[in-house]
């Protein structure tokens, strides 16, 4: 009896879902076109802007968190309602199609799009039109819905929302929302800008507004729910500037709701604050609370502990046996690294929470003074502006008297020693291990310098062909210029010999199933059969992003040191292109487009050179080239004098000569940056030599015929 209905109420509720779906879909649709707001029946723009590329009317971002009664379940809620006039091509362009996200299993989206003509007629784009779309997200493909806006024209007026409902299984005492940080000024100018959020008194808030924007105010309050908005009206356009932290120069809001039960509150304290009540601050002794819960979790270092003492039986250098059992901690990983990669993934990074507690472990078996480090990177806020425990990175410093070594938690090419560029400067909390966690003393974080980070570039130039020039190339880069070199042309398999060298490896997938190691196995040589493909095309994609002129061809890449270790820290390659593309024939005569050789070169101009932010870098940096072109016979040469440049100041500068030499031609460059941040009011100093190595790449050369 109770099953059949049971299964009544099944059909019941299964004949109603669609009927509720439609319910809530005009509900939504009233709620954002129907409203009482008058901001969103606005058609008229102010002059002032009529030169901008698109002007929004009134933008609307709500955020709803709430915990059902009785249910196991937290709702989470995001509506975003937007009111935009076009007023040229480029903003018809951005706006002719739209991506969203899918409805599924635990989330429903709801979207509405409709064009208002300049004599006022509406047009409902329907959305049913939208097409199913999908892309790469991490090792996962991701679904999502892309629609097309039909018959756009300058002076349209485009209104249009997309608003999600989510349940969410409460599955632990304590559930973090995914953090918000806002930033309130955009690419085109607001008229009227709205930031609400509805939380329930039971959750804990983190709120603050940052670089001057506004307080969110509490508009409602009763006995379940607080209601925050913020009304803005006349918000300028954001400037479009490049080497910007926009959270740090940035008018905005930063927050983050949470739901946690009594229980969790007495074990799991983590920066939570009072219930109901938004926390805009963090002090030191929280801070301290936080990281004695975060790193709390027993972990077994016995793997590492059995390495130092077979390996480094007798060493008593405390930076000896962290470097080695560093690299010792990162081949442990090569296992999972290696599933990863075939798997279509990238060698992950190991959790820096999870390092920290891991390595500081055996550090403290071993008696080893060090410190676990609690930084904030600073492309998101200061340490006094810390917040949420998820915008903090942590890591190590083992000290021997007065030096330091810096362990950051490692991928597969990570060395010791370094730290993320994005900490480099800024302020962090030291924990004394293993009874310091209540004494955290503010240090701040080295810096490194333009010659600790170098990209020097090798190049011959073979001009012997007419119609094409061969181009060979070696590159040695050392500190955070290597980053990207690396992880673009090398895999764990240039690696896998030097690795072998020192550590005792087994086969990454013999302790598999056999069905699971004979799958993992096919993939590893279906990987490796596409690899050099694959170098290939990123070896093409580097070039078309560092050179102005087709680069064909491009092959023959060597690995000649992979980096990955401190005593051999550069990273060096070889490789070869083509172009047809830097020589001219004038006449008899052929122009070579020499300056172009040392990559594409910013050049500041037109409103860049009125600079309103501070300029941040991700570090300071050095590239330098030595360029050798073979002059062809019969041919001799004009115009190495424009080739000389000296301009150096503070900030850095751009230096270059050339000469000519038993038949050849010699360029010389250096280009520099001496620091990772530059006050904006020195931003003309800056100016001086990049646009020194911008005119550099300008240059010619005349092989004349003789």
């Amino acid at each position: 009896m109770y099953r059949n209905f049971t299964i009544v109420l099944i059909l019941i509720t299964c004949c109603l879902s669609p009927v509720l779906a439609t319910d809530r879909e005009d509900e939504i649709r009233t709620q954002m076109w129907s409203s009482s707001d008058k901001q969103f029946k606005v058609i008229e723009t102010p002059d002032k802007w009529k030169g901008k590329s698109a002007i929004i009317i009134a933008q609307l971002n709500r955020f709803e968190y709430r915990k059902p009664v009785m249910l196991n379940q937290l709702r989470y809620n995001e509506y975003n309602h937007f009111r935009i006039k076009l007023n040229d091509k480029n903003a018809i362009t951005k706006y002719a199609e739209i991506s969203y996200g899918v409805s599924g299993a635990y989330n429903k989206v709801y979207v509405g799009f409709k064009v208002i003509k300049p004599g006022g007629k509406e047009i409902i784009v329907d959305h049913s039109t939208a097409v199913t779309m999908e892309r790469e997200s991490g090792m996962a493909k991701q679904s999502y819905k892309k629609i097309a806006i039909p018959g756009l024209e300058a002076g349209d007026i485009l209104d249009y929302y997309i608003c999600e409902e989510s349940s969410i299984q409460m599955v632990g005492w304590i559930y973090f929302f995914d953090p918000v940080i806002h930033t309130l000024p955009g690419e085109y100018p607001i008229m009227n800008h709205k930031l609400q959020f509805e939380v329930e008194r039971k959750c804990f808030i983190n709120l603050v507004s940052l670089n001057g924007a506004p307080q969110l105010k509490l508009v409602t309050e009763n006995k379940d729910e607080e209601y925050y908005s913020l009304d803005i009206n006349d918000l300028e356009a954001a400037e479009d500037q490049r080497w910007i932290f926009k959270y740090r120069e940035l008018p905005a809001v930063k927050f983050r709701v949470a739901f946690a039960t009594g229980k969790a509150m007495r074990t799991f304290d983590v920066l939570l604050g009072e219930q109901g009540k938004p926390k805009s601050s963090v002090t030191k002794g929280e801070v301290e609370d936080m990281a004695g819960t975060m790193l709390m979790t027993a972990y077994d270092v016995k793997f590492i502990s059995k390495h130092a003492k077979t390996k480094l039986k007798g060493e008593k250098d405390p930076f000896v046996i962290a470097r080695e059992c560093y690299y010792f901690y990162r081949n442990n990983m090569f296992s999972a690294y290696e599933e990863s990669v075939v798997d279509g993934g990238g060698a992950n990074r190991v959790g820096d929470l999870r390092f920290a507690d891991v390595f500081s472990t055996f550090l403290t078996s071993k008696k080893i003074q060090h410190d676990i480090l609690i930084a904030v990177p600073r492309n998101i806020s200061s340490l006094d502006n810390l917040l949420m425990e998820n915008e903090i990175e942590w890591l190590i410093r083992v000290r021997k008297g007065k030096e330091s070594l810096y362990l950051s938690p490692f991928d597969f090419n990570t060395i010791p020693g370094t730290i993320s560029p994005l900490l480099e400067g800024t302020e962090a909390y030291a924990l004394n291990m293993p009874s310091g966690i209540k004494n955290a003393q503010k240090i701040t974080l080295p810096v490194t310098e333009a010659s600790d980070n170098k990209t020097q570039t090798t190049m011959l130039v073979d001009l012997k062909s007419a119609d094409k020039a061969k181009i060979s190339l070696k590159k040695t880069i050392t500190g955070d210029n290597k980053r990207y070199d690396q992880y673009m042309l090398m895999d764990i398999y240039d690696a896998e010999g030097e690795e072998k060298s020192r550590f005792k490896m087994e086969d990454s997938f013999a302790k598999y199933t056999a069905s699971a190691r004979k799958k993992y196995t096919a993939m590893r040589e279906a990987y490796k059969t596409k690899r050099d493909a694959d170098k290939t095309e990123a070896l093409k994609y580097m070039l078309e992003n560092d050179y102005d002129f087709a680069c064909k061809e491009p092959g023959n890449l060597k690995i000649e040191q992979t980096g990955r270790y401190h005593t051999s820290p550069a990273f060096v390659y070889t490789f070869t292109f083509e172009t047809e593309e830097l020589m001219k024939k004038t006449g008899p005569n052929y122009l070579i487009d020499a300056g172009k050789l040392i990559e594409e070169q910013t050049k500041i101009e037109g409103d860049e050179l009125e600079r309103k932010s501070n300029i941040y870098f991700d570090n300071a940096r050095t590239f330098e080239y030595a360029i050798t072109i073979e002059i062809p016979s019969g041919y001799s040469v004009q115009g190495l004098d424009k080739f000389t440049q000296n301009v150096v100041n503070t900030w850095g500068g751009f230096t270059s000569k050339a000469r000519e030499e038993n038949g050849k031609i010699i360029i010389e460059t250096k280009k520099f940056y001496n620091a990772n941040f530059v006050p904006k009011d020195q931003w003309p100093k800056l100016l001086e030599f990049l646009n020194a190595a911008h005119t550099f790449t300008e240059q010619k050369i005349l092989l004349k015929k003789i």
